[in-house]
């Protein structure tokens, strides 16, 4: 077995581990080193990453093949291939058709299912640690030898299709995706990840399989498996499937960073609510002050003791659904707030979205919020590491993007670092009037000046 080790657990990082403690410790937070130090990093010989996360008080096991490329990659005219290939991938392989896919896991008591965004690609089982080698053996030959059979893409075709009209038919859907369209417009991130009838209908088998041999090469592949494992047995299983995988001739680009709109945007539809989404341009997810803009929509809309939820919901009665919203990808990202409402208040929840954004920039938030905030983000970070399937999408997700894992001790020490200054100053520059987009779906357009509605 050929592997280049890479290990993340050393004196260095022990050092790191001794210096957050004594930091966090003052903020009432336990790190334990039992848990946090079972995170492994290595690569095979033909580069592909091995990501291992040791869970021995558990049951199960999480196995995920990562494709470190999604529909911000994709040439001009093949818009939504990514998530093509991410369905046919369970259509058949040189070994076992699609039925034998679908129950092998089942059999055994596993589920297996898949995702796809701007800039990776996940299929992912989950099973009882005992069939971790039955995981990989059948994920690797979906990503390696999966056929295409032109059958089963001209009925998968129709499934795709109807999945596009399905979400321009969901108003919360169709609002997001106008107000990204608007936002990022020109830019890679603007596009519909899940593509257009058009762009689908036009897809060959050729196409699919050209796509999948020149994308899924190793140095772009990342294997995550976290839950009741050991390393060495990853590796040896990695490198019993994946070691022979060889390169092609892709070489992911850097994307620009966006040129970002503003202006509104409504889309008439016959329905009983109209539906809003208000924003600006955000952060890329590794920027400096990407948890000052967490904070920041935590106290904005991330609960029901957000200011958004007590005072469109609960004061006013405006809503049954409001939140505000971050979205970070590698280049950029938006900062937004949706909420929707009978035609007639449509007026009044927009007056009231704009002005809670514009105390928040003028005002900023008290320590209360800002304790409040940070108590959040540290409990769900670290109730999330008690499932294997939230470690690995957040192991696999962090190397696919930005080729690395910010650990969790670093991530709650900086969330604490934050001030109320630091949250104020941000929401000053962020929520600008000239830096608004505004998304509207419903049966009439409401009468709105963008200059004017951070007011109150």
């Amino acid at each position: 077995m050929q592997v280049q080790i890479k290990d993340f657990v050393n004196q260095e990082r022990i050092n790191i581990l001794l210096t957050l403690n004594n930091s966090a410790l003052r903020f009432g937070i336990k790190l334990d080193y039992g848990v946090f130090s079972m995170f492994y990093k290595d690569q095979l010989a033909n580069g592909v990453r091995v990501l291992t996360q040791e869970m021995p008080d558990v049951y199960s096991v999480t196995t995920a093949l990562w494709a470190a490329t999604g529909s911000a990659y994709e040439e001009a005219d093949r818009g939504g291939i990514s998530h093509v290939v991410e369905h046919m991938l369970f259509k058949g392989t040189g070994r076992r058709d699609y039925q034998e896919i679908a129950r092998l896991l089942e059999d055994v008591g596993g589920q297996m299912n898949a995702f796809t965004s701007r800039e990776y690609t996940c299929y992912y089982t989950r099973s009882l640690s005992e069939d971790l080698r039955l995981c990989l053996d059948i994920l690797s030959d979906m990503y390696l030898d999966s056929q295409f059979p032109a059958g089963e893409w001209a009925k998968e075709k129709g499934v795709i299709l109807e999945e596009i009209n399905m979400y321009e038919d969901t108003p919360d859907d169709l609002v997001g995706e106008m107000f990204n369209r608007t936002l990022f417009a020109g830019h890679p991130y603007g596009l519909p990840v899940i593509g257009t009838v058009d762009s689908v209908s036009s897809f060959t088998r050729e196409h699919i399989d050209e796509y999948c041999r020149r994308h899924y090469a190793p140095e772009h592949t990342i294997l995550v498996v976290a839950g009741n494992v050991r390393r060495e047995e990853v590796l040896a299983l990695a490198e019993k499937y994946l070691g022979g995988m060889r390169s092609d001739v892709w070489q992911k680009p850097l994307l620009p960073a966006p040129v970002y709109g503003t202006g509104k945007v409504y889309v008439h539809k016959d329905i009983e609510q109209i539906h809003v989404t208000l924003g600006v341009p955000g952060l890329a997810g590794d920027d400096a002050d990407i948890y000052k803009l967490n904070i920041l929509n935590s106290i904005l809309g991330g609960g029901i003791t957000s200011r958004l939820f007590q005072e469109v919901r609960e004061k006013r009665g405006l809503t049954y659904s409001v939140c505000s919203t971050v979205s970070a990808q590698r280049f950029g990202g938006a900062f937004s707030a949706y909420a929707s409402t009978s035609p007639q208040k449509a007026d009044e929840l927009l007056r009231v979205l704009g002005c809670e954004m514009a105390r928040i920039a003028a005002y900023g938030v008290t320590e209360d919020e800002l304790r409040r905030a940070q108590v959040q983000f540290k409990s769900g970070l670290l109730m999330g590491l008690e499932s294997s399937a939230n470690v690995m999408v957040r192991l696999g997700r962090n190397e696919a993007v930005y080729g690395n894992v910010r650990t969790v001790e670093e991530q709650v020490a900086q969330i604490m670092q934050v001030g109320c200054a630091d949250v104020q100053k941000l929401a000053a520059e962020l929520l600008q009037p000239e830096k608004l987009v505004l998304s509207l779906v419903g049966p009439n357009e409401p009468k709105v000046d963008l200059s004017r509605i951070l007011s109150c």
